[in-house]
């Protein structure tokens, strides 16, 4: 009778581990699968985080662009009916002086992502807006300039471009050339 009650026990130990087995196997299986949503998850947010990155790097590199192109230096500068090309034109003051640096170097200086193109254009006078004209009268005048930029920032898959459309209206007094400004556009 020993022997029947040792032959028994001896069965059970053996199906004990083929359960311990077969839990570890979909344990280890539920955890790859936990870390391999959790890794592609971190990589899309990194892949989110550059591509915005790149994205706002090259949105602020054209703000900076139009905002130099109000440059005050920059309009008095400008001929009436000209441009100034922020590639390949070099900045000078407003008594005329050559620096002997490009505008586009000035621009990429400040900050991340580059100038791909860039103009400053003198439309010439026009009629005030009407909302300008109320407010101030016929004792100011308007002249009108355009200034278009193409930014990019970022590389490879991350590479984003900008272009910006502006429309600057420069207010001037009759009388003395004051300069009053304000934008529009973009």
């Amino acid at each position: 009778m020993i022997f029947k009650t040792l032959r028994r026990d001896n069965s059970q130990k053996g199906m004990a581990l083929i359960l311990a087995i077969g839990f570890l196997a979909i344990l280890s299986i539920l955890g790859a699968t936990v870390l391999n949503v959790s890794l592609r998850d971190l990589d899309e947010k990194q892949y989110t985080r550059s591509y915005t990155q790149a994205d706002q790097a090259a949105l602020y590199t054209a703000d900076r662009a139009v905002e130099y192109g109000m440059n005050r230096d920059l309009v008095i500068n400008l001929a009436q009916y000209n441009a100034v090309n922020l590639m390949a034109d070099k900045v000078r003051l407003g008594n005329g002086t050559e620096l002997g640096v490009l505008h586009h170097e000035v621009i990429d200086s400040t900050g991340p992502g580059s100038l791909v193109a860039g103009r400053v254009t003198d439309v010439g006078p026009r009629s005030m807006p009407p909302a300008m004209a109320s407010k101030h009268g016929s004792e100011f005048g308007a002249n009108m300039y355009h200034v278009s930029v193409k930014t990019e920032a970022g590389s490879g898959l991350f590479k984003k471009n900008t272009h910006v459309d502006a429309s600057i209206i420069r207010l001037f007094k009759m009388d003395d050339d004051q300069i009053f400004r304000t934008s529009g556009g973009g």
